[in-house]
C-alpha cells in the first residue's frame, strides 16, 4: 500500500468516525435522562450496545469510502459516490439531533426513511465502482434497517408521552419555613409546602416480624410517588455492615452509606426508564433500635420499597423547572430515618 493510500485511509476512516462523535454530543445527554424514561420495543439493545456498534459500523465505512476514493477523484462516478456517500454521513448525524437533541421520534423515523434511501444509493453507485466497497456497506443499511424499527416502535409506544401539558402560571407561594413552591399538576395547583399534612404519617405492623412502624401515607411531591408501599421491613439476625460497591446503571444497582443525624444507612438503589418515569427500587438497612435504647441490637432491619419519578424532560417551562427542583430538594433519606425511629418492637 502506497504511503498516499494510508493518509486516505486515515483520513476517509476519521470522517467517518467523525459523523459520529457529532451525533454523540446529542445522545450522551439523552441516554441516562429521557432516552431511560421512554418505553421501548421488546427487541431493544441496552444502551451500551450502541456505541461499540457505531463506531465498528463507521470504520466500515469509512474503508469502503476509501476503496472508492483510490479509483482516484479525476473520474466522475468516483465523485458522485463519493458525494452520495457524504449527503448520508450527513443525514445519520441529522438522524441524532432530531432522536435525541430534539427528542423527536416522530421527526427522526421520517429522516430515517431519507437517511436509508441515501445509503441505498450510496451502495448502488459504489457496487459500480468496487463490489468490496458495496459489501462493507451492508452491515451498516442492515443496523439503520433494525434502527427503524426501534424508531417507529418507540415513536408509537410514546406517542402519549408529554403530550397535553398544560402552561402554569409562573407565580410562586411562600411556604411557613420560607421556602416557595410553584403551580404544578394538570391542574395548576399549588405544590404542597414541606411537612404541610403531617397528619398523613400512619402506623403500620409488620404480620412476620410484629414491628410497628409510622410511615407517610403520601410524600407530599408532585413528581414523585410511591409504588411498592408502604415500606417492607425485613430483619436479619447479624450485625449491621455496609460495603459500597456498584453504580447505578448497573443491573445490581449501586449500594453507599449514608449517615442521618447519628444514624448510618446502607442504602442499594436499582433504576429503570419505563412510559416516561424512572422506577427507582430501594433498600435500606440500618441497625435496629428498640424504642427509648441508645445501643443498637446485633440485628440489622430493611426497609424496601419502590418510587416512581416523572421524567421532567416530559414537561414544558416552568414546569419543568419545577420538577428538577423537587428532585434536587426532595430528601429520601430524613423521610426512611424518621420512619427507623419510630420503630416498635413488641
Amino acid at each position: 500500500m502506497k504511503i498516499n493510500n494510508i493518509f486516505k485511509l486515515i483520513i476517509a476512516i476519521v470522517v467517518s468516525e467523525l459523523a459520529g462523535i457529532i451525533g454523540s454530543v446529542f445522545t450522551t445527554p439523552s441516554i441516562a435522562g429521557w432516552y431511560a424514561g421512554i418505553v421501548k420495543p421488546a427487541l431493544n439493545p441496552p444502551a451500551w450496545v450502541f456505541g461499540p456498534v457505531w463506531t465498528i459500523l463507521f470504520a466500515l465505512m469509512g474503508i469502503s469510502a476509501f476503496l472508492i476514493w483510490k479509483k482516484g477523484l479525476d473520474r466522475k462516478d468516483v465523485k458522485i459516490a463519493l458525494g452520495i456517500f457524504i449527503g448520508q454521513l450527513v443525514l445519520n448525524t441529522l438522524w441524532s439531533i432530531i432522536f435525541f437533541g430534539l427528542h423527536s421520534p416522530a421527526g427522526a423515523f421520517f429522516e430515517l426513511i431519507f437517511l436509508w434511501l441515501a445509503i441505498l444509493a450510496t451502495i448502488i453507485s459504489f457496487a459500480k465502482i468496487s463490489r468490496p466497497a458495496a459489501w462493507l456497506l451492508l452491515p451498516y443499511i442492515l443496523w439503520v434497517s433494525f434502527a427503524g424499527y426501534l424508531n417507529f416502535n418507540i415513536w408509537m409506544l410514546n406517542k402519549a408521552t408529554g403530550s397535553g401539558q398544560v402552561a402554569c402560571t409562573q407565580e410562586a407561594k411562600q411556604c411557613p419555613d420560607g421556602s416557595y413552591v410553584s403551580r404544578t399538576g394538570p391542574k395548576c395547583e399549588f405544590a404542597q409546602c414541606p411537612g404541610e399534612n403531617n397528619d398523613l404519617w400512619k402506623t403500620t405492623t409488620d404480620s412476620k416480624t410484629g414491628i410497628t412502624f409510622k410511615y407517610p401515607e403520601t410524600l407530599l411531591t408532585t413528581y414523585i410517588h410511591t409504588q411498592d408501599w408502604p415500606p417492607q421491613i425485613q430483619v436479619l439476625n447479624q450485625p449491621f455492615t455496609c460495603t459500597e460497591a456498584g453504580s447505578e446503571t448497573a443491573r445490581t444497582g449501586i449500594t453507599m452509606k449514608r449517615t442521618v443525624d447519628d444514624r448510618t444507612y446502607c442504602v442499594t438503589k436499582e433504576s429503570e426508564g419505563a412510559a416516561g418515569s424512572i422506577y427507582t427500587n430501594y433498600a435500606y438497612a440500618f441497625p435496629l433500635y428498640s424504642t427509648g435504647s441508645t445501643q443498637a441490637d446485633k440485628k440489622t432491619a430493611i426497609f424496601t420499597f419502590s418510587l416512581r419519578a416523572v421524567q421532567c424532560a416530559n414537561y414544558d417551562d416552568p414546569q419543568r423547572k419545577a420538577c428538577e427542583g423537587e428532585r434536587e430538594t426532595f430528601d429520601l433519606d430524613s423521610v426512611v430515618d424518621r420512619m427507623a425511629r419510630s420503630i416498635v418492637i413488641k
